[in-house]
């Protein structure tokens, strides 16, 4: 098994699935052509969470980006702060390096496509992790309606609810200062919504948006002294126009009570209607009109022309670690494999730059009481 040389930023929340992902790579799939060698670890600081940072198992661990970028690194992994992806990406792709970058790609469609540029010309493989792509259900849809199954596509809607931020003494954080995210939740949880309505339909011609900012101050730190302006979003609406007429909406909060994590995508056409629900991930479920029935999980359709068949790069049943770490190892290991075999990813920064685009539309608009936004 061929390694390749990874060095993460950053070891929060997301960092830490990454890292749990690359090491059971060699452990959920069956012989593995390429594998991850955690080469390095770059962090802001070295004195919390110590346990997590030792037993990450990074070669060399450290504050200094010199360090880091002196390493023999192959890949990049970025899971830090939003407005700190450009800076790292540029870095990464100077130095030649690979870059799995976590979405969104960047604070603006303007650093998203300068990025796109950069890496385009440099020639370095890159991804961001659009990992909804790779869940079994997504994959069906995506197969379904490029074989023409349910026919012309009518509408299709979508929902992401956390409550995460729902409670008013949760403190401040970069996640609530524009800043320092580009934007609330509908970047956040948004992005995914996104990418799987230009992933699975296509070009996207206009946007319509509103926005709500529930809980306008936090606390800064626990002692309650003093509060900041929260300057984001906490629940977005937005329409969204296709290319080919269709329309759909996407629906999404951190402020939905008793929701820890609550998703759907349905789409429906001529001949027929798919949906996803996030309780459901491997198992697409499908009306036939024709038929005049309703029927579950894949239907014996090709593999999508130009992707991995996902039973190569996801853990199978018995493997199974959970559904976000299940999607992550298999955009991670997919990457891999991309850079195994020298083959550009069509979830590149590129592909990112078009979410970017709609995400700013939307914002656009919303600041503009709804302002329909053509796109170009």
């Amino acid at each position: 098994m061929k390694t390749i040389n990874v060095g993460l930023i950053g070891l929060g929340f997301i960092g830490k699935v990454h890292t749990i992902a690359y090491k059971d790579i060699p452990l959920c799939i069956n012989h593995p052509l390429v594998g991850a060698n955690l080469s390095a670890l770059l962090r802001s600081r070295l004195d919390t969470e110590q346990e997590a940072t030792g037993g990450a198992g990074y070669g060399v661990t450290t504050t200094s980006p010199d360090e880091f970028f002196s390493q023999p690194l192959q890949l990049v992994d970025i899971c830090t702060p939003n407005n700190l992806h450009l800076e790292q990406c540029q870095r990464a792709i100077a130095a030649g390096m690979s870059v799995y970058c976590e979405k969104p790609l960047a604070v603006s469609y303007e650093e998203a496509l300068l990025l796109a540029d950069l890496a385009e010309k440099a020639g370095v493989i890159t991804q961001v992790a659009f990992v909804m792509r790779y869940l079994p259900a997504i994959k069906q849809m995506k197969a379904l309606v490029a074989a023409g199954e349910i026919g012309e596509i009518l509408n299709f809607r979508g929902h992401m609810f956390h409550g995460s931020y729902l409670d008013p003494n949760r403190l401040m954080s970069w996640r609530l200062k524009q800043s320092e995210s580009g934007g609330g939740a509908f970047i956040d949880l948004g992005a995914h919504l996104v990418d799987m309505a230009l992933y699975i339909l296509g070009d996207i011609k206009s946007v319509r948006a509103q926005m709500h900012t529930f809980i306008q101050e936090r606390f800064v730190d626990k002692k309650q002294e003093q509060r900041e302006v929260v300057d984001v979003d906490d629940w977005t609406l937005c329409t969204l126009e296709l290319k080919n007429g269709a329309t759909g909406v996407i629906e999404v909060t951190r402020m939905a009570a008793g929701a820890s994590e609550e998703s759907s995508f349905e789409i429906y056409g001529t001949k027929g209607a798919l949906i996803y629900r996030e309780k459901e991930p491997n198992d697409v479920q499908y009306y036939s009109q024709p038929k005049g029935e309703w029927i579950t999980g894949p239907t014996g359709l090709s593999p999508i022309e130009g992707e991995r068949p996902l039973n190569i790069i996801y853990p199978g049943s018995k493997y199974s670690q959970g559904m976000m770490t299940n999607i992550h190892l298999a955009s991670e290991y997919d990457l891999l494999l991309n850079i195994f075999e020298q083959k550009y990813s069509a979830n590149d920064f590129r592909s990112a730059s078009r979410v970017q685009q709609v995400i700013e539309a939307a914002y656009s608009s919303a600041k503009q009481d709804g302002l329909l936004y053509k796109l170009e």
